[in-house]
């Protein structure tokens, strides 16, 4: 076959003679989503547009003359060229076979598909006076772009989807837990919210001292050790050291305090030794960048995906990202952030927890349980997520105002469904925060549920919740 690295004349010719010769293989062409843009030769190119112009016209009664008549009404081809002519240069390109003319559409979009790459290139080097940053930004989008063009999804029936769900339903009424997604560890949340699933955008806020972090890391740990699921962890906020900190504490139980003083007794060197080995066993991927933009982000992040295969992955926290172009407010940077930890999640197709910032507009209240529109910056992130945690902790309120915390209050976290696209909202989730651990933990399973009785598997009766009593202004 002659031609460039970028064109090939006779796959394209035999397409196009294939069309004009044996107009009943149209529909195999377009099966294997060809366009006109897939054509180089000018000339291949128009005619193929006419031909897809006058099927959507005409539909399947196109002939050989028909479309030389619509050739010549469109100027693509003069009015003394004759039937004898066109077939000339087409009839030794054309193919009966619909596996070989298959063959021949794969590899005509791979041709056009070099071509783009090579524009793009082109573009790339045109911006040349522009930020590093923005070009990868940009390189990124438009290679994104072309590949999710150039694949080809084939519609299917409600007939064809019916099979698998029967089957998904099946696999999950057999299953003797009501997880279908990522389970978060707190088995009070999952309730509500079946685990965290694939393409989601999960969005855990507070005020600073609430435990966003120690949420988060209780929530990658129990991943990462009863789910053997691997997690990626960015950290624009604390170091790895840190966050190794936190879950030895974690596992050892031992105050975070007392690790960072290094006078243990013996009893708890014991258990920090054999802490260290839990802690090494963890597939738990930490990047601590102090600065990262969304690009950077979602470099790393498509990485950690291929090589370590995370299925989950945390940004700590939302607001300490970075865009990649001027903006005219921090709204919008914020919204662009928040659209591109969405795109990711659905790009991955793993959960995306991102830690985010609450305004201090929830400690100008007597009330301080937060509320969606406490979001800090911008209403793109309440638009973007796909479920919406709020932490509070009334205890931490009482000790700022050197007030005595009742025993019911003592270690209570609430965690508040805000959103949830899947499931009930405004429901609040009790569990425990240990302070000298920063850890949190599930609430006493011997106490008494307060849920709706559909979110509970236990059998024997259950209480109705009045989701008014929860106070919530959302």
């Amino acid at each position: 076959m002659q031609g460039s690295i970028n064109y090939n004349p006779q796959i394209e010719d035999t397409i196009i003679g294939t069309v004009l010769l044996e107009p009943s293989q149209l529909e195999v062409i377009l099966e294997e989503g060809i366009r006109d843009s897939h054509f180089f030769d000018v000339i291949n190119q128009k005619i193929f547009e006419v031909v897809l112009k006058t099927w959507n016209e005409k539909g399947n009664n196109l002939t050989f003359d028909l479309i030389l008549e619509e050739l010549k009404k469109h100027r693509v081809v003069p009015d003394y060229i004759d039937e004898g002519k066109l077939f000339e240069r087409y009839a030794e390109s054309f193919v009966r076979s619909q596996e070989i003319l298959r063959e021949y559409c794969r590899l005509l979009k791979k041709y056009a598909l070099k071509r783009e790459l090579i524009e793009i290139a082109h573009e790339i080097l045109s911006k040349d006076h522009k930020d590093p940053e923005e070009l990868l930004e940009l390189l990124l989008d438009k290679t994104f772009e072309l590949s999710a063009k150039s694949e080809v999804v084939p519609y299917v029936s409600l007939a064809e989807v019916v099979p698998e769900l029967k089957e998904t339903i099946e696999r999950f009424s057999k299953s003797k837990s009501h997880i279908t997604g990522v389970p978060s560890g707190f088995p009070d949340l999952d309730r509500l919210t079946t685990g965290f699933h694939g393409g989601d955008l999960i969005i855990i806020a507070g005020r600073p001292g609430m435990g966003k972090t120690s949420f988060a890391l209780s929530i990658a740990k129990h991943v990462a050790q009863k789910e053997g699921l691997p997690v990626g962890i960015f950290s624009l906020e604390m170091t790895k050291e840190q966050l190794a900190l936190r879950l030895l504490s974690f596992i050892s139980h031992i105050p975070l305090y007392d690790l960072r003083l290094g006078k243990l007794t013996e009893e708890q060197k014991a258990v920090l030794e054999e802490s260290f080995k839990l802690l090494q066993e963890l597939p738990i991927y930490i990047d601590d960048s102090a600065s990262l933009s969304t690009t950077d982000l979602r470099i790393k992040a498509i990485r950690m995906k291929k090589e370590k295969g995370i299925g989950l992955l945390i940004v700590d926290y939302l607001q300490l990202v970075r865009g990649v172009r001027k903006y005219s407010s921090r709204q919008e940077e914020v919204a662009e952030i928040s659209r591109s930890l969405k795109a990711l999640a659905k790009e991955l197709d793993i959960p995306v927890i991102a830690l985010a910032q609450l305004s201090r507009q929830v400690e100008q209240r007597s009330d301080k349980r937060p509320q969606l529109a406490d979001l800090r910056e911008s209403g793109q992130i309440e638009q973007d997520a796909d479920l919406i945690i709020f932490l509070h902790r009334p205890e931490y309120y009482l000790k700022l105002k050197k007030k005595e915390v009742p025993p019911d209050l003592q270690g209570k976290a609430e965690v508040i469904i805000a959103k949830q696209r899947q499931g009930p909202m405004g429901v609040v989730v009790e569990t425990y925060f240990i302070e000298r651990l920063s850890l949190f933990e599930p609430k006493d399973p011997t106490e008494e549920e307060d849920f709706p009785a559909e979110f509970i598997e236990e059998e024997g009766e259950t209480p109705d919740v009045d989701l008014g009593d929860l106070d919530l202004d959302f």
